[in-house]
């Protein structure tokens, strides 16, 4: 399987933001990640929220917790944190320009007091031990091509009880990733090279100390994200082909639009579902 390091994860979300603006709301969702929909959900932008609220919810989140953005994008959702719950946080990311959206971001909603962003890598953070209250991890995660690195770091600096709270993709049932085509053309779009089953989390987060204690399959719940997805590669398909008579369009700004059409196939196949977890500290 393609293995993607730090620089090319860095160019995947530099390189594909402009993507997220023109097909995601990011200007309003303020997040890279799938929306989970409800009955009261109006559109785009409000589900991307919604699973924030989702998680922090879920993993119920104090007014005391700081946390740590473990992958925060544009900070998005420390911001999102910062407003609802009143919490510090510190956002961290591969991408150098992030960390200046986010911090931008923040100060232009008046959170730059319990707000910071960095530039680091989450399997070997500059943090001292015991820092954090809470790891938040929307769709980082699995990026991460060694888990246990992850898990690693996460008992180093998390707090004896602290918990890691993710939304993310997994596998329902293991399977070889090598044998899956759609699979691997979805998630190498996104510079992931291949993800969790569920068994497999409880087995990693178990062998560094901690345990999964809530998880909750929202799976039919992001479908329209699915969908919105897959029509926004429609146009991407398009977008992409006119964009390249003209220019040379960099390497995941060609082959975004793929991830799309592969997400939904997998999808219906049952290769991926989408997952809230809590997964306390046992140290």
């Amino acid at each position: 399987m393609k293995q993607f390091t730090n620089k090319d994860i860095e160019n995947y979300y530099d390189q594909t933001e402009v993507h997220y603006r023109m097909h995601w709301k990011l200007d309003e969702g303020m997040g890279l990640h799938y929306g989970i929909w409800d009955a009261n959900t109006k559109d785009l932008a409000a589900a991307v929220l919604n699973s924030n609220f989702r998680l922090m919810n879920l993993g119920e989140i104090k007014p005391t917790d700081y946390v740590l953005d473990a992958g925060c994008g544009i900070g998005g959702s420390s911001i999102y944190l910062a407003k609802n719950k009143g919490c510090k946080a510190h956002g961290i990311t591969l991408s150098k320009k992030q960390v200046e959206t986010a911090t931008q971001n923040a100060k232009n909603k008046g959170l730059s007091d319990k707000l910071q962003f960095s530039q680091q890598d989450y399997t070997k953070t500059n943090f001292p031990d015991n820092t954090f209250d809470i790891a938040w991890c929307i769709e980082s995660m699995e990026t991460a091509t060694d888990k246990t690195l992850f898990f690693n770091e996460m008992r180093r600096i998390l707090k004896p009880g602290g918990k890691i709270l993710v939304a993310d993709i997994f596998k329902p049932e293991s399977y070889d990733m090598s044998q899956e085509k759609d699979m691997q053309t979805m998630l190498n779009g996104w510079a992931m090279s291949d993800i969790l089953s569920i068994e497999e989390l409880h087995q990693i987060a178990a062998q560094s100390s901690f345990k999964v204690t809530k998880l909750e399959n929202v799976s039919k719940e992001v479908l329209r994200s699915v969908n919105r997805m897959y029509f926004a590669s429609m146009l991407g398909f398009v977008g992409t082909k006119a964009y390249n008579m003209i220019y040379n369009a960099s390497h995941f700004s060609k082959i975004h639009y793929k991830t799309g059409f592969a997400q939904k196939k997998a999808y219906h196949k049952n290769k991926w579902g989408y997952y809230l977890v809590v997964i306390e500290n046992q140290k």
